[in-house]
């Protein structure tokens, strides 16, 4: 027999979930697959989440701003479940009750029901970090154990409110056995005895309370009292009771007992409360949101400066193995088990996203606030240009740019509102002319007048020349070095940044060679010196600068990782350690060690050298390029090879 109630669900839910793709690709730009796997993972819990045994987890990753936490609620709006879903900051997982508030409500109104929990910012929760465990906080245990068998317990009971039980029951126990008698909750018989051993027990439930904020009910007793549980009690008992009722219900509730019944409802109520609850999630859709930066990046700190492009490329060649191993790095192997394998990379936002995004957020506060005053009001395309270049931050996402827009537009539009020629017009413009923001009045033959630009101009530490052209030299010797002995290409290269701590940086394309030979570890140590050598080369030996110091270490480390570690030395020795090191490891022939990498690196410290002699029209044309511009992409990089080296084919790695 068919169910027709099941049926209409079915059909509603199918129809709900049939117009959310296109609503959705209305209101996010350039996620479209994110979109249609979310909702892939989204429709079976939907649909069918009553025949669940287990949790649905699904794990939206990528990095901040891309729209992952806009997109979830948009779903969770669009679906009617804004009233049974749960939002957690993974965060604040260290602070006290975190989860244990959520996990009440839960077991008020969710018990063994479908329910939806979103833990956004979830790599805050990690519990490995530079390869070491974490200690874990009793809550974020507790929500592994949810996402893993879809059951988790309570927090303890409260011992103030069981020995109050405790009290109660006993006292409760001796007014029946000396004749007291109840009807509807209240006593009929033997009002003086309950009084006498009820009234004890008040003063003592009052003498425990009297370091906390009394309540009305305990000042204002009816010293008329009747009912078997007094009054004063019910406020805790309900909370006790750890389900969901009004304080009519519960006087409703104890009023259908007698003397007897009450006490077995006591005793009831306290043996629950001596076993932590046992909550049912194996019905809920757990979405983990994360921002995993360290896969765009490389795992440096993300720079502002970073080309959305780039971001882009990268991202398509991640999959769900890119993430699996980023997971690693964050949470124990059994924990990265427990996420499961639906996994959602959302991509950066690319150039081509930015500027649809940009549109559509200006067009959209220019009709509203045009349409506050009675003028039309549009945003011109140079306009338009400046702002995405002044306000682009691509490893932030969308939020830099809504804030701009947001900020910038009111600001203008409200001077130029104050003109005289604007307030006559039924129409005007905010554009970008010269290096200052102006409005124009359509078809009024007024020239455009000039506005105060609100947001301060986007600036970088590197503004003096020779530092411009330091950074410039230094990071064009990696790139060449880089392109040139090793085989990687360079997808951006930077040389004008708004950090101190960074003059400038390279970010490569995937290495599609990751495997170190012996033959093959000279180039990568010279690539690693290409600043050093470029430096070295162009300014003379004694005008290298601290700059080096990074790449000399990361070589050092490298050289030494290489005869210690993986056995790539004249002898086979593993774990050669200095003799004072605590650690385990052989401790003899050290210097032997030092003298092997000490010898690759003096090798490729000759042939980055080399390199950046014989391609020094290659090092300055980058260098040129770099100082007018202070970031190159993938294509002008490329156009710089093209112009200097012609077709050549890259020559093959050369020893010295």
């Amino acid at each position: 027999m068919i169910d027709r109630t099941a049926s209409t669900l079915l059909t509603d839910r199918l129809a709900q979930l049939a117009e959310l793709p296109a609503h959705l690709r209305t209101t996010h730009l350039g996620i479209d697959t994110a979109i249609d796997r979310v909702l892939d993972a989204v429709r079976p819990w939907h649909l069918f989440a009553e025949t669940q045994q287990r949790p649905r987890v699904v794990g939206l990753w990528g990095m901040t701003g891309t729209g992952k936490s806009t997109l979830v609620r948009s779903v969770v709006e669009h679906l009617q479940l804004t009233d049974r879903t749960f939002w957690l900051d993974a965060g604040e997982c260290r602070k006290p009750s975190w989860l244990d508030n959520t996990l009440e409500r839960l077991l008020e109104h969710h018990d063994g029901k479908p329910f939806v929990m979103v833990v956004d910012e979830f790599q805050h929760a990690r519990t490995i970090k530079g390869g070491s465990e974490q200690e874990e906080p009793g809550e974020l245990r507790r929500l592994w154990e949810l996402l893993d068998s879809g059951r988790t317990t309570i927090t303890e009971p409260n011992t103030y409110q069981e020995r109050s039980l405790m009290d109660m029951a006993d006292r409760m126990q001796a007014c029946l056995a000396q004749g007291v008698k109840v009807k509807h909750g209240r006593v009929t018989r033997g009002l003086a005895v309950y009084r006498n051993i009820m009234l004890e027990e008040t003063q003592s439930h009052r003498w425990r309370n009297h370091r906390r904020p009394r309540r009305l009910s305990d000042m204002d007793a009816d010293p008329q009292e009747r009912w078997l549980i007094p009054s004063h009690s019910w406020e805790w008992l309900r909370d006790a009771l750890g389900r969901g009722m009004s304080m009519l219900q519960l006087e409703y509730e104890l009023e259908q007992l007698d003397g007897p019944a009450t006490l077995a409802w006591v005793e009831a109520l306290l043996a629950r409360m001596r076993t932590p609850p046992l909550l049912d999630c194996s019905k809920a859709l757990v979405l983990v949101l994360g921002n995993l930066d360290e896969l765009y990046v490389g795992g440096k700190e993300p720079w502002p400066e970073m080309d959305p492009d780039v971001l882009l490329r990268r991202h398509r060649q991640l999959g769900t193995a890119g993430v699996h191993q980023a997971l690693l790095e964050l949470f124990r192997v059994e924990q990265v088990g427990r996420l499961g394998t639906d996994h959602i990379v959302f991509p950066p936002m690319g150039r081509e996203t930015v500027v649809l995004l940009l549109r559509r957020e200006t067009d959209a506060l220019a009709e509203r606030l045009g349409a506050g005053c009675g003028i039309r009001l549009t945003v011109g395309n140079a306009l338009l240009a400046h702002l995405q270049a002044e306000a682009t931050i691509a490893v932030l996402g969308a939020r830099p740019l809504i804030e701009a827009v947001q900020r910038v537009l009111p600001v203008l539009f409200a001077e130029a509102v104050g003109h005289a020629t604007v307030r006559e017009a039924q129409a005007v413009e905010l554009d970008w002319e010269g290096r200052r923001a102006v409005a124009r009045v359509p078809d009024e033959g007024v020239a455009p007048f000039p506005l105060r630009w609100p947001l301060p101009a986007k600036s970088a530490h590197t503004e003096h020349p020779e530092d411009l052209r330091r950074y410039a030299v230094h990071e064009a010797g990696h790139v060449v070095c880089g392109e040139l002995l090793v085989g990687r290409k360079a997808l951006q290269v930077c040389a004008r940044t708004s950090q101190e701590r960074t003059g400038g940086f390279v970010l490569w394309d995937r290495d599609t060679s990751p495997v170190i030979t012996r033959q093959r570890a000279i180039g990568r140590l010279a690539a690693l010196l290409g600043g050093w050598a470029a430096e070295r080369v162009v300014f003379g030996a004694d005008a290298v600068s601290t700059g080096c110091q990074g790449d000399l270490q990361m070589a050092s480390n490298m050289a030494l990782d290489l005869v210690k570690e993986t056995g790539l030395g004249n002898d086979r020795l593993f774990h050669a350690e200095h003799p004072e090191s605590p650690g385990p490891g052989f401790r003899t022939r050290l210097a032997d060690v030092e003298a092997q990498a000490s010898a690759w690196l003096a090798e490729a410290e000759s042939l980055a050298l080399r390199t950046v002699e014989a391609e020094r029209a290659l090092v300055d044309a980058l260098v040129a390029k770099l100082q007018q511009h202070g970031s190159l992409g993938p294509d002008a990089i490329a156009a710089v090879f093209l112009a200097v080296r012609g077709g050549e084919v890259r020559p093959e790695l050369q020893l010295a």
